[in-house]
């Protein structure tokens, strides 16, 4: 694969309302917002942004309502080089949002909200560029859509990193379909730990990962630590991690390559709040990261 190819992203693409509170739950009827403000989220939104910060071309594919907050999220993946031409509006339905409260240790709480009438179909979309693509990255927030363009990349030869993040039979055709599925720890709780998940995704020409948050991230046959950071805001970390390594895999670097730059890029995302750059990233990948997870998993975590 040569490297600086576009990435196609396919999902959801929201505004967040995000909010600093002294504690959640809270123990009273009312409490104090410190700070609010609006910011992208959606996973797949989330990871455009990253390639476009790390210097890579994305593309966005995806629904909103034809209202304020569609239009202002879109405005803001425009304003970061990203191509939005696949960004359908639909003039009455009402665009995804998410209310997110942060802690001052940095946990979040999303209370996300899916929209409403924005239609399933998706033969509108221009499937002949998957082909042109250097990677296609799906959050299966739009099923029907994701299922179609794999199956294109499957056919093209062209990479799929999929974000595993719940089980669906829509997520499961699409893991089958995906040559790299990335899932997080609660999707490989729900059946029954790292192993058997890992097992569930391998393949032929396929790669699996499961991150552990703070205690990085377990592929087949090995795994990355985490680097430390101070923890200010960790929403949307996840999604940041997909991004890079979607990014990497454009630069042709190997899944084992990717990693540190991943890793990197979704501390920094927690430390700093806010979406990383390439410069950011190089420094942070240049320095230690933690407790390798190999220890951290010993201590029956991993089987949990």
């Amino acid at each position: 694969m040569s490297a600086n190819k576009s990435v196609i992203c396919l999902g959801l693409a929201c505004l967040d309302n995000r909010m600093t509170v002294d504690e959640f739950p809270p123990k009273h009827h009312r409490e104090q917002v410190w700070k609010q403000w609006d910011a992208p989220g959606g996973p797949a939104g989330v990871a455009s942004m990253t390639i476009a910060r790390l210097g890579g071309q994305a593309s966005f594919w995806g629904q909103r309502g034809g209202d304020a907050s569609g239009e202002r999220v879109e405005e803001i993946l425009r304003g970061e080089g990203i191509d939005t031409a696949c960004f359908r509006a639909y003039d009455g339905a009402q665009s995804p949002r998410c209310e997110v409260f942060i802690r001052p240790d940095g946990e979040r709480y999303l209370f996300p909200y899916s929209g409403e009438g924005l239609p399933t179909e998706s033969d509108w979309l221009p499937v002949e560029l998957v082909e042109s693509a250097g990677v296609v990255l799906l959050d299966g927030r739009w099923p029907e859509a994701a299922v179609r363009v794999a199956r294109r990349a499957r056919d093209c030869g062209v990479p799929v990193v999929f974000d595993l993040h719940s089980a669906t039979d829509y997520d499961w055709e699409l893991a089958d379909l995906a040559t790299h599925t990335i899932a997080d720890e609660e999707m490989a709780a729900a059946v029954g730990g790292v192993d058997q998940m890992l097992a569930r995704l391998d393949g032929p020409g396929k790669w699996p990962a499961v991150t552990l948050g703070e205690r990085g991230v377990v592929y087949r046959g090995g795994d990355f630590p985490a680097f430390k950071v101070e923890v200010l805001d960790s929403t949307g970390a996840g999604d940041v991690f997909h991004g890079a390594f979607a990014w990497a895999l454009t630069q042709g670097m190997t899944e084992v390559e990717a990693l540190p730059w991943a890793s990197a890029a979704a501390a920094l995302r927690c430390q700093l709040g806010d979406v990383p750059r390439l410069g950011q990233v190089e420094a942070m990948r240049g320095t230690k990261p933690t407790q390798s997870v190999g220890a951290h998993l010993r201590g029956d975590q991993h089987h949990r």
